[in-house]
């Protein structure tokens, strides 16, 4: 991986994403917080039915963009229509010379005969790094689906599913504003690759 983040940082025509895909859930990421001594937080959650979506995401490593879409299931559908969204975003289809490597875990929505005959289609433009098995670490769009959780759903119990997806975009649109923040999130990861 540490070849390809060379590479792409001095060939404007490759692009490098690491992606990913995270539950948000209306159940709340419980985690440490500050009180007041001697008094307890309370934090509501729905239950044990939760209603949940997939936030599948990539960020580009050299550049600090980002791409997200929400879809209801963790399935080779949602991996399939992000990388549609990443063939539109970086025009594909207009930059035959454009090439996309795009780092993924070894999840088997990700591996599927269907997204592998989507990637056919698109002439070797897309092609899929695999990352070693249980290493989280290599990959920074978990850092970005920490600061999520941070931000948005540590602690925080949101009433109904289009209050947590708009918080889930808001969060999102902000990151994509602001590239610079993205590289400092995920400056960890580059630190152990080009480190």
């Amino acid at each position: 991986m540490a070849t390809w983040y060379h590479q792409a940082q001095h060939d404007p025509q490759l692009v490098l994403l690491c992606g990913d895909s995270a539950i948000v859930s209306l159940l709340p990421t419980i985690t440490r917080c500050w009180t007041r001594i001697g008094q307890q937080r309370t934090i509501a959650t729905p239950g044990v039915k939760a209603e949940k979506q997939w936030d599948w995401g990539a960020v580009d490593v050299i550049t600090g963009t980002t791409l997200h879409l929400l879809h209801p299931r963790r399935n080779n559908v949602g991996i399939r229509r992000l990388l549609a969204a990443i063939a539109r975003r970086y025009e594909l289809a207009n930059h035959p010379e454009r090439q996309v490597i795009l780092v993924l875990d070894n999840d088997m929505a990700h591996k599927a005969k269907v997204v592998q005959r989507l990637l056919a289609k698109h002439d070797s433009q897309i092609r899929i790094e695999w990352l070693p098995a249980y290493s989280p670490e290599l990959n920074p769009q978990e850092d970005i689906w920490q600061h999520m959780r941070r931000r948005v759903t540590h602690n925080y119990y949101f009433e109904d599913m289009q209050h947590l997806t708009g918080a889930v975009n808001g969060f999102h649109q902000e990151l994509q504003s602001c590239p610079q923040q993205v590289l400092q999130i995920i400056s960890k990861w580059t630190y152990i690759i080009a480190g």
